[in-house]
């Protein structure tokens, strides 16, 4: 059998089994493989969401009737699901501070995952759960799609109705934007009704369906769709979408992607090509007329011919192989070893072919069995780590170390699925990206999610949570350790932090022959003369020296760094040590890194709190205006409440919001923190038989100065 005959009956085995899989309220959804689509447990959908509040706020999916009446005012809880950050800007590439300077920058990297759990009816921006999947690997995604599926709004928790559109998390986007990475929404069918009823066109020739589309992505602050048009589609049908797909790259704004999947023909056949040919081609571009950005081939890849023959494709077409061409891998079927081998689109020493695309990244997380337990999280962060950074969690040593090819068909069955040492890691063959380009740069290491939330190094709420939308800008490199003997340790710590729910955490055996540096970030700083340095660390011992130094890795001398002490602690909590850099004026900040060392072997343990790299005179942000009580929901007991808050939000010279309230004692709670101007409270609780809960809100500069308060009063009668 050849390899057209092959990849013909693996086309209608996709088709059977999806179809199977279906069922009647369209509750299973997933991408193809080459054996059909894998799908998400039922149970999922029949989840009847336990631990939402009453009022609480959550996503939902938008089917032709949804879509076509959409407005920010008719969808009840549109207003809460908004990204607000902006998407950042991404320094030039700089060969000499990559992990692999050799390695070429051209190819992208799409990310087609879900988002904290894949729940149908808790899709949350932010919620008071520690043990859930936040994505730490920014800096190696180009697009990100929300792979998620939801129900139409009011649709029943037991046969839920998907609409064919689902929006990508809005805590999600602010953190790929907050990394330069764009994000898009999700459009899937089959679902229920007619596609038919998508397709409407007015007399002047607007499509209404694609101007809502248009309208949602810029309210709510996302970048675009991947399109998963996954089922025969009617002739006349799947005309009209090209219609109105060519109509929405017009009408779409500057810097709007849509990336299609590798489904149907222009004759509305399901028929994966497995790579960009003349006859998936339209699809990108029809004659000279433009049609989606780009391709997300189906995974079946067997040899380098149908990479090859997508290269060729787009050059036919006058267009970037890199820009319009992204090769599949499965990861959540199949984890660490997938059985086609990714060195087809990367061959060993040679420039990427293409374009990558990565389906189910999430698997790290949602395919360890004791996910949800928070004292598991550390295996879940190595799971993570050896994905992105390869088998010995290090970006400068990527590669497998272990692989048996598959047979040349794939069965659809798992095969050492958790074993990672078959699994090069993504940053083998994608570079680094960073958007640290100016002063302030400031991180706390705040990974999006805590048992706790810590203010100035104290602890101001011993609940747990999430919230993607405030994580920080985290370590380029995860984690690039350097030592003349055995490196520290360094991971990220959820018992310790100086700001929000996490630190960085260097321990382990140190003497003077282990020295260990840690290169942590990839930046473009020019240096004008009055900027600083600024690190906040804890040692945990009073006047003990530190061992800590902040290195400077100048654009004029990648190969050295400029080392700055920290000194002594001042105490048994945190200190923060400043130094100037005026000595640098003129030059350029490259990367940042640190590095410990000992007089004398011993255990050693320093946490690293806040490192900022500040410019001149900080100005302080207005207070802000507006700050109201809008509405506030008593439980029964009388002794907690559902709190929806408002402000107006102010477009430049802010970083976040954060809300305190103010306890009997004087002490403050951390209440929340996001970039927005509405915020709901899920639980406050009642002091005592307090009447009255006031609440504060502070507006945060970039390089963290703090404004003065805002208040209002909660009524707890």
């Amino acid at each position: 059998m050849d390899r057209k005959d092959r990849k013909d009956r693996q086309g209608r085995m996709d088709r059977r089994t999806f179809l199977g899989m279906l069922g009647a309220a369209g509750v299973t959804i997933g991408l193809a493989g080459p054996v059909g689509p894998f799908a998400l447990p039922a149970s999922a959908a029949a989840d009847p969401a336990p631990g939402r509040a009453p009022h609480q706020p959550f996503m939902h999916g938008y089917d032709a009737a949804s879509l076509k009446s959409w407005t920010p005012q008719s969808d009840r809880w549109a207003k809460y699901f908004r990204s607000r950050v902006p998407l950042a800007t991404r320094i030039a590439p700089f060969a000499a501070t990559q992990a692999n300077p050799d390695l070429e920058t051209g190819a992208q990297l799409m990310n087609l995952s879900y988002d904290y759990d894949n729940s149908f009816f808790t899709a949350y921006k932010y919620n008071d759960v520690y043990a859930r999947r936040l994505l730490r690997f920014w800096q190696y995604t180009d697009l990100y799609g929300s792979w998620h599926g939801m129900p139409v709004d009011g649709s029943p928790t037991d046969e839920p109705d998907h609409g064919l559109i689902n929006l990508p998390n809005p805590g999600y986007t602010d953190a790929a934007h907050r990394n330069g990475a764009k994000s898009l929404g999700c459009w899937f069918w089959p679902r229920n009704g007619e596609f038919a009823d998508y397709l409407e066109q007015r007399a002047d020739g607007s499509f209404p369906v694609a101007d809502k589309l248009i309208e949602m992505a810029e309210y709510f602050g996302f970048d675009g769709y991947f399109i998963n048009q996954e089922a025969e589609t009617a002739p006349a049908d799947a005309a009209k979408l090209m219609e109105m797909l060519k109509y929405l790259r017009t009408q779409a704004p500057e810097g709007f992607h849509v990336q299609w999947y590798d489904t149907i023909m222009v004759n509305g056949k399901l028929d994966y090509q497995n790579q960009l040919n003349d006859s998936n081609a339209p699809w990108i571009q029809d004659g000279d007329t433009p049609v989606n950005n780009s391709l997300f081939a189906n995974y079946w890849m067997p040899d380098d011919a149908q990479v090859e023959k997508s290269v060729e494709t787009a050059k036919k077409l006058g267009l970037d192989p890199y820009d319009v061409v992204f090769h599949g891998t499965e990861n959540e079927k199949y984890g660490y070893n997938p059985p086609y081998d990714t060195r087809l689109v990367f061959p060993e020493g040679k420039p990427a072919r293409t374009s990558w695309a990565l389906f189910g990244s999430h698997f790290a997380w949602d395919r360890y069995p004791d996910r949800e337990n928070p004292d598991a999280q550390p295996a879940v962060f190595q799971r993570e780590r050896r994905y992105w950074s390869g088998p010995n969690e290090d970006p400068t040593r990527t590669g497998r170390t272990e692989y048996v090819p598959w047979p040349n068909e794939d069965d659809g069955k798992p095969r050492d699925a958790d074993n990672h040492k078959k699994w090069d890691g993504v940053a083998r063959y994608i570079t680094e990206r960073s958007v640290i380009g100016a002063f302030p740069f400031v991180t706390r290491f705040n990974t999006g999610h805590g048992r706790a939330f810590f203010l100035d190094g104290e602890k101001a709420s011993s609940r747990e949570w999430n919230n993607a939308s405030i994580q920080d800008l985290l370590p380029t490199w995860q984690f690039w350790t350097r030592s003349d003997g055995t490196p520290v340790t360094v991971d990220y710590d959820y018992t310790r932090a100086y700001d929000g729910g996490s630190s960085l955490r260097l321990s382990g055996e140190l003497g003077p022959e282990n020295a260990t540096t840690v290169r942590l970030f990839k930046t473009a700083l020019d240096v004008g003369g009055d900027e600083r340095l600024s690190v906040t660390f804890l040692t945990g011992r009073a006047g003990a020296e530190s061992g800590l130094e902040v290195g400077l890795l100048f654009a004029d001398d990648p190969e050295r760094f400029e080392w700055l002490p920290a000194g002594r602690a001042e105490g048994a909590g945190w200190t923060t040590a400043v130094r100037r850099l005026d000595a640098y004026k003129g030059r350029t900040i490259a990367a940042v890194g640190v590095r410990v060392s000992a007089a004398k072997l011993g255990e050693y343990a320093l946490n690293i709190g806040e490192l900022a790299l500040l410019g001149g005179s900080a100005e302080r942000p207005q207070a802000p205006a507006g700050f109201a009580v809008d509405q506030v929901h008593v439980a029964e007991d009388g002794k907690t409440a559902e709190v929806f808050l408002s402000w107006q939000l102010k477009g430049q010279g802010v970083w976040y919001y954060d809300i305190h309230r103010e306890l009997p004692d004087g002490q403050r709670e951390s209440v929340g923190r996001i970039y927005d101007e509405v915020y709901y409270v899920k639980s406050l609780a009642r002091a005592g038989t307090e009447g009255t809960t006031r609440l504060q809100l502070v507006a945060v500069s970039p390089d963290g100065t703090r404004s003065a308060p805002a208040s209002a009063d909660v009524r707890w009668s």
